[in-house]
């Protein structure tokens, strides 16, 4: 069997990604991750969501920001948590191109996680913490008790593109 070049994969990556309608808007995703509640794994989660970041088309220093809101999400529930897996959605919606560029836009990263949880505290100075990270990099951002989960919401949203030309 003959192997794929860079170009056709580059193509074909392209062609394949999971769009999908909402409401005037198109998402990329969801993209869900089941993982024992290990820290070690952090590296993992971030890696899985640079890489969608990346092919979303998010700037370097937004991917950034995504990393920071990966970690704190996972690590608040690992802490939080009853010892459970922990499951991780990420979702890209995105926008509609001006009238010049009808091409999509990446406009937001979503990361939506949960785990069970014996005792929420949502008060906690560990989740106070966690809100501040996530008020410095996020849009939007909420910990809630839903279902007997501990639910973590994370939107980090790409900049608008720049109108005026240099």
């Amino acid at each position: 069997m003959e192997e794929p070049s860079a170009r056709g994969l580059s193509e074909r990556g392209a062609s394949d990604r999971r769009v999908t309608s909402t409401g005037g808007e198109a998402a990329i995703g969801p993209v869900l991750v089941r993982l024992p509640a290990d820290a070690t794994l952090s590296r993992v989660l971030r890696l899985a969501a640079s890489g969608i970041a990346a092919m979303a088309g998010f700037t370097v220093d937004e991917t950034e920001d995504i990393k920071i809101a990966v970690s704190e999400v996972l690590l608040a529930l690992i802490e939080h948590g009853a010892g459970e897996p922990i499951e991780v959605e990420f979702s890209v919606e995105l926008a509609s191109g001006s009238a010049a560029d009808s091409t999509p836009r990446a406009s937001a990263f979503l990361v939506q996680a949960r785990t069970a949880i014996d005792d929420f505290d949502g008060d906690h100075p560990d989740l106070r913490l966690c809100r501040t990270v996530l008020a410095g990099v996020c849009a939007e951002h909420s910990i809630e008790l839903v279902d007997g989960l501990a639910q973590i919401h994370a939107e980090i949203r790409a900049a608008e593109p720049s109108t005026t030309r240099p």
